[in-house]
């Protein structure tokens, strides 16, 4: 994003500070592109893709675990002090205090085969994914517990104001390690085996992800707001908030409006501050931290006295001081009216009112007037955004947001799980504090179990707990990752998502901000409810980690003068670091240039963020986690380059040189960023070269991944970008993993046969592994990114049968495994321990393995232990594992009517709960049938319409038969022109040309295209001259041809088998249930019943949602028109016989039989549960017997005292009238009345 010149010079910055462009005219633009690619490959290199979520987890188990458990602090255990328990003895304490945290490598208990003792093994995530376990590791703690005694001596209250406890004698001490819990361990962490194993399970896998039993787990990036700053807000009202996570420290200044009763204008604006949940006036609280003077509170504000509006709000504020507390400016009665404030609260601190100022009160300022003075900065910014000098903090705005990441979300969830184990612990140990009883060892009383389960229920169910209200939890948080191709992996690994709540309204959160340039991207976001909510981070889009280094002793050295009790803060600006007041400075450029020069010179760390506001006259510093970096060319220390080996372009090193730096967002509304090494030589007419501070690496670096690997993503329309990043890159079936014979996925997906695309991108290239060859014999650096295969695409219209966006496809291609997939399903199923006779006995009989035929289903593939054997062909309704219960009730798994395949392993196995579970797998191989969905990288998404033979199709004059044939419709609707580009540079890369890049906004130009085609000896535009297949004339138009890069997506016609007759119902309505696989129905809605009568099929309609649907028949009284029930009665003779029987007339004459849909009977029936009552009108018509309904009301009298008259009746609307006939139901009329 670049920045004008007048902007440079509000910011006081000098053209002198920035290299001009000439000067680096001595250096090659070419060379510079490839200094930028080799820069970029060493980011990659060095950071990956996934690290801020590994880097996270590192900084969690390392630094943050630690400080959990140093908050607890001395934890004292009283006892209940119940007489009737106290026995002879004094009364006992417990003092429980966490100490160090020790953190295994996730191991396991297995026993041997041949003498059943046991022994711990290294757990491996494969050995996790295989038994159902849970890859986690022990936490072990070491644990203080002190019993001890103590004698009460009670001092002068008037004079302390506490009590004081002496003469602690120690009954008994332990000091112990316990484990504590598990806690799961991130794969390829620093506490994984796999980190940095020479071979590990799959080259693919890069780790980042968690194994929560068996199955594998994400975090997805929460954004959150900022805690590190001053937020402005004028949402309800002018509000200038110092937020924190603790909420004794927060502190919320309003400009309220007091109305009184001789105004009639409106009320006056003072100044309220909210604190320790209750309202102080500003000026009472500037008394109360030692201010001496109202001119002195005036300085502190430093307001612009010319500004009537401040005036009045500030004198106000001061009338408003003196009526709520009268002589507040002498001696202590300021702090006395805070203090008696805060003593009535609900939940009023223990604190004394000087404790609470000095501990909650900005605790990082140690002196009164330091919170005075800083309390006077925040009346200042609040005037200054009321009179519109100002701005409102943006809450969509990335400088005001942070991210939480796997550390920050797994804190915050294991804090809830120790908080109740803390709890339970004390409520526990207190119950031996009585009397004589023992006090046992810390591992009785803290369950081990509470922080386990709850940590994997929380991964399991995905319900995490709220970042800042204690009893919510939300969603979103945790994902199963998904496994369909490797991009899907990584690109659902960079995730971020933004909780709002979708009912309400989220304001601009869907849009995107300026902040977002080169952070997120703008086009990999879903379509729907969450569209603008979850982004993907920028290619190069890097999460900070928090800096554990001391900043603020280094920052002395450059010009940070610190705070002082007497120190003259006029004139100087402030100096902030994550939100802190830590200094201030006189000279704020060189103090600025001075920390950034230390920060290119690796004396501070790279991802400290620097900003200089000189409107406001402050230098904002960040060394927090949760803000998004990216990597910038410095321009003024490219020539620095010179002479610089391919050898040493290690991303450390060009840090360390200042080459390049880690840019933040509200550091980068300083910089002139150009938008690549070409804008640097470009001079502009008539005018000086554009003078730039930094340079993008690349722009297509802007995207996200799926988008970064799109060739030609810049011509297409957005949508498609859209549609192909973030749906059809994740649906499309590649080789996703290379260890498939040690996986047991639900389900999986394997391409036979996959191949790289003809083009390269500037992304596909730089995150190739160190390993690959890169440049040799047109290699492409990360094949596994692309999941398809090379087709000649032919645009034409071929029979009719590719309308629109359909295919058709070459018969023959498909024969020799074009697009051929392994379609890989697995069946679990959990098997007892019990190895008794008599169940074996009542399995066999139940189930009859062995045999052709049972009565549950085919089990002629099954061997005595209940599974199949290798190899065999199981088809619909066969059984894939057989068991049963001990009273003899089957429970095996069948395969349903669309599931069939061969039998590749069984797997038998246990979980770290003990229990024996199987797993059986079947593989079918899939070509493409008709139905099929397929996918160019463009998004240009269409079915398979029809196969035609080979000698059909139309051919070259070289002999050349297209494999697919695309309508020509399907392009200017679509807007992907991008396609057509692909298939032109293709076509010439394909004809002996090396391979060449289509990397986005950095394209070849047409006529670069079309001159390689030439070249070639085919036509500029990619035109073919062809033959007609059928006929073997020539075509008379030309028809454009080309290589297209295309995908098979998950979607398969054979999945989506769907048919029914009758089957399977709902228990209440008895209409069909909705599950494909279980022969259920689909939705038939208003619209699909007005097209079948507008089409005229009353008899389809009427199968559709009668005879099919919910048939049934009841019986109706034609005299008093109610529903007839059946019953059992007697009959003269003695005899009791079952039959309709109307109760009211209490006859059997007039008693007729009508058809009607179950749903209109189970609405009879609930209305008359109401007091509402249906009555039927039956005719004859047509050899049919109608039945019309009317709604009837029960009168409803409500008689009140002294109106005996009020009779209220109740009112209807009768919306439809039905009428029900022998053979179904028949749509009448729509009258609209009220019956009263």
């Amino acid at each position: 994003m670049g920045v004008s010149s007048d902007a440079m010079e509000d910011m006081g910055l000098d053209d002198d500070e920035f290299l001009d462009s000439s000067s680096i005219h001595d250096l090659d633009e070419e060379f510079l592109r490839s200094f930028c690619k080799k820069a970029a490959m060493s980011f990659f290199n060095e950071y990956g893709l996934i690290s801020h979520q590994i880097n996270s987890y590192n900084d969690f188990i390392k630094n943050n675990l630690q400080k959990i458990f140093d908050s607890f602090g001395e934890i004292v255990v009283e006892p209940g002090y119940d007489p009737s328990k106290k026995g002879e003895s004094e009364w006992r304490y417990a003092s429980v205090r966490f100490g160090k945290v020790d953190l295994e490598k996730p191991n396991f208990w297995g026993s041997e085969s041949g003498d059943g003792n046991g022994k711990e093994y290294n757990m491996l995530p494969r050995h996790a994914r295989l038994q159902n376990m849970t890859y986690s590791s022990k936490m072990k703690v070491n644990i203080r517990v002190q019993v001890y005694t103590q004698k009460l001596v009670r001092s002068d209250k008037f004079k302390t104001g506490k009590d004081q406890y002496i003469d602690r004698s120690i009954v008994s001490e332990d000091n112990r390690d316990v484990i504590i819990g598990r806690i799961p361990v991130m794969v390829k962490s620093d506490l994984c085996w796999m980190k940095e194993a020479e071979k590990g399970d799959c080259d693919f896998d890069h780790g980042g992800y968690f194994l929560i039993k068996g199955a594998e787990k994400i975090f997805i990036a929460q954004e959150q707001i900022s805690l590190k700053r001053l937020w402005i807000l004028n949402s309800q009202g002018w509000t200038v908030s110092y937020k924190s996570e603790m909420k004794k420290n927060r502190l919320i200044m309003k400009l309220v409006e007091v109305s009184k009763v001789e105004d009639i204008k409106g009320g006056e604006k003072v100044l309220t501050v909210y604190f320790l949940s209750t309202e102080i006036p500003v000026w009472i609280l500037f008394f109360a931290l030692g201010v001496s003077s109202d001119r002195e509170v005036i300085d502190l504000i430093d307001y612009d006295s010319e500004d009537a509006s401040i005036s009045n709000i500030l004198f106000a504020s001061i009338h408003e001081a003196d009526e709520r507390c009268e002589g507040f400016r002498i001696g202590k009665k300021a702090l006395n009216f805070v203090d008696k404030l805060v003593k009535g609260t609900k939940f009023p601190p223990g604190e004394s009112i000087e404790e609470c100022i000095s501990k909650y009160l900005f605790p990082s300022l140690n002196v009164p007037k330091l919170k005075a003075s800083f309390l006077g900065y925040m009346v200042k910014c609040l005037l200054q955004a009321y009179s519109g000098r100002r701005k409102c903090d943006n809450r969509d705005d990335f400088r005001n947001k942070r991210f939480d990441l796997a550390g920050e979300l797994l804190e915050r969830e294991l804090k809830v799980h120790l908080a109740h184990a803390r709890r339970r612990m004390a409520k526990v140990l207190q119950r031996d504090l009585y009397g004589d009883r023992v006090v046992r060892p810390i591992e009785h009383y803290l369950d081990a179990s509470i922080i386990t389960n709850g940590l994997t229920r929380a991964f399991s169910t995905g319900a995490w707990s709220h970042p800042f209200k204690r009893m919510e939890r939300i969603s979103g948080v945790v994902a199963t990752l998904g496994r369909t191709n490797p991009l899907q992996t990584m690109a659902e690994m960079r995730r971020t998502r933004q909780q709002v709540q979708y009912a309400g309204k989220v304001g601009d959160a869907r849009y995107p901000h300026p902040s977002h340039w080169g952070r997120v991207c703008f086009l990999s976001t879903p379509d729907g409810e969450n569209c603008g909510l979850v982004k993907n981070l920028a290619i190069t889009g890097l999460v900070s980690t928090n800096i554990l280094e001391p900043v603020s002793s280094k920052l002395i050295d450059c010009g940070l003068e610190e705070l002082v009790d007497d120190s003259s803060l006029r004139g100087k600006y402030k100096v902030f670091l994550n939100g802190e007041w830590v200094g201030v400075c006189k000279d704020s450029i060189s103090f600025v240039a001075e920390v950034r020069n230390k920060r290119r010179r690796k004396q501070l760390s790279h991802e400290l963020e620097i900003k200089r506001d000189e409107k406001h006259e402050e230098v904002r510093m960040f060394s927090d986690a949760g803000r998004i970096l990216r990597p910038l060319l410095v321009v003024e220390n490219l020539n620095k380059i010179k002479g610089y080996k391919a050898e040493n372009y290690t991303f450390e090193s060009l840090l360390h040189k200042g080459i390049v730096e880690l840019i933040g967002t509200e550091e980068e509304e300083d910089c002139r960023t150009a938008w690549g090494i070409k804008y640097l030589f470009m001079e502009k007419e008539g005018n000086s070269p554009t003078k730039y501070t930094h340079c993008e690496l690349d722009m297509s670096f802007l995207l996200g991944l799926s988008c970064g690997i799109i060739p030609f993503a810049n011509h297409d329309h957005a949508r498609r970008v859209l549609y192909q990043s973030q749906k059809h890159s994740s649906q499309a079936i590649g080789f996703s993993t290379t260890n498939p014979d040690i996986r047991v996925d639900t389900l999986s997906h394997q391409l036979h046969y996959p191949q790289r695309p003809l083009f390269r991108t500037m992304t596909s290239d730089c995150l190739g592994k160190p390993g690959y060859p890169l440049g040799q014999h047109g290699i492409l650096p990360k094949p596994e990114f692309y999941n398809g295969q090379n087709a000649i695409v032919a645009v034409n219209v071929h029979l009719g049968y590719n309308q629109e966006d359909s295919l058709v496809m070459n018969k023959a291609s498909l024969e020799r495994g074009m697009f051929r997939s392994e379609h890989i399903r697995s069946y679990k199923a959990e098997v007892d321990n019990k190895e008794s006779l008599e169940k074996r006995r009542k399995l066999d009989d139940c189930v009859n393995f062995g045999k052709i035929q049972s009565k549950i289903g085919r089990v002629d593939s099954l061997d005595d232990d209940g599974f199949p054997f290798i190899g065999a062909n199981l088809q619909s309704g066969d059984i894939v594992v057989g068991r049963c219960a001990e009273s003899g009730a089957d429970h095996s798994i069948k395969l349903k009517h669309t599931e069939r395949g061969m039998v590749q392993k069984v797997v038998l196995s246990s979980n770290d709960d003990g229990k024996n579970f199987a797993v059986v797998s079947l593989r079918q191989v899939r070509s493409p049938c008709l139905g099929d969905k397929f996918s160019s990288m463009h998004g240009q998404k269409g079915v398979l319409g029809f196969l035609e033979s080979q000698e059909n199709f139309p051919f070259t004059i070289q002999g050349i038969v297209p494999d697919i044939v695309i309508n020509p419709h399907a392009f200017p609707s679509r807007q992907t022109p991008g396609q057509l580009l692909e298939a032109a540079l293709g076509k010439g890369i394909a004809c002996g040309g090396s391979m060449r890049y289509a990397t986005p906004f950095s394209t070849l130009s047409v006529d670069a295209i079309t001159e390689q085609l030439h070249r070639a000896g085919f036509s500029r535009w990619g035109n073919e001259r062809v033959y007609n297949g059928r006929t073997g004339e020539m075509v008379r138009s030309l028809i454009f041809m080309g290589p297209t890069f295309y995908q098979r997506l998950i979607h398969m016609s054979e999945d989506k088998v769907k048919f029914r007759n009758t089957g399977p119902v709902h228990p209440l309505t008895r209409q069909p249930v909705a599950d494909r696989k279980r022969f259920g129905g689909v939705k038939f809605g208003e619209m699909e019943r007005d097209c079948l009568i507008a089409h005229g099929a009353s008899a389809n309609l009427h199968e559709r949602l009668f005879t099919l649907s919910d048939s049934s028949q009841m019986h109706i009284c034609r005299k008093c028109k109610n529903v007839a029930n059946v019953i059992q009665r007697a009959v003269p003779g003695g005899r009791k016989i079952r039959g309709p029987y109307c109760r009211i007339c209490e006859s059997v004459d007039d008693i007729v039989k009508v058809s009607v849909p179950y749903g209109a009977k189970l609405l009879c029936q609930e209305l008359f549960s109401m007091g509402i009552s249906l009555k039927f009108e039956t005719r004859p018509f047509d050899n049919m017997l109608i039945a019309e309904f009317t709604l009837w009301s029960l009168s409803i009298i409500r008689a009140r005292k002294g109106k005996p008259n009020d009779v209220v009746s109740t009112a209807f609307v009768i919306l439809l009238t039905l009428q029900f006939t022998r053979g179904g139901m028949m749509l009448k009329n729509q009258d609209r009345g009220i019956v009263l």
